[in-house]
């Protein structure tokens, strides 16, 4: 079934309610040509909900096409960060290693990277 073809829900106080899919396919059709007032018309949306729709999805599109929160984008940023910087002080540990190793003349362990 097509994203668009699925009804557009509706909460309790009969606000419509997006699933992601639908925005993303509504930005879609935006960026593949189609004109702003053309989608706004053709699918009963104001140009500046579209707005802002693509400017929330430019700052936290996940993979899976979900939208994510801002504040969640940013916290998901930071932990990357530090991941990178762990990742750096391993691979460094590591290099450190090898180099005693091969200045001691020791043979690297069965298994390791690099042996």
């Amino acid at each position: 079934m097509d994203v668009m073809e699925k009804p557009v829900q509706r909460n309790a106080a009969g606000k419509r309610k997006w699933t992601a899919e639908q925005k993303l396919a509504l930005i879609q059709e935006w960026r593949n040509g189609l004109p702003l007032e053309e989608v706004s018309r053709r699918h009963a949306v104001a140009a500046a909900q579209l707005y802002k729709w693509r400017r929330d999805m430019e700052r936290g599109l996940t993979e899976r096409g979900e939208m994510v929160p801002k504040s969640q984008v940013a916290t998901l940023q930071k932990r990357v960060e530090e991941l990178e910087r762990a990742l750096g002080r391993k691979a460094l540990e590591v290099d450190v290693l090898k180099k005693f190793y091969e200045a001691k003349g020791f043979k690297l362990p069965e298994g390791t990277c690099g042996a």
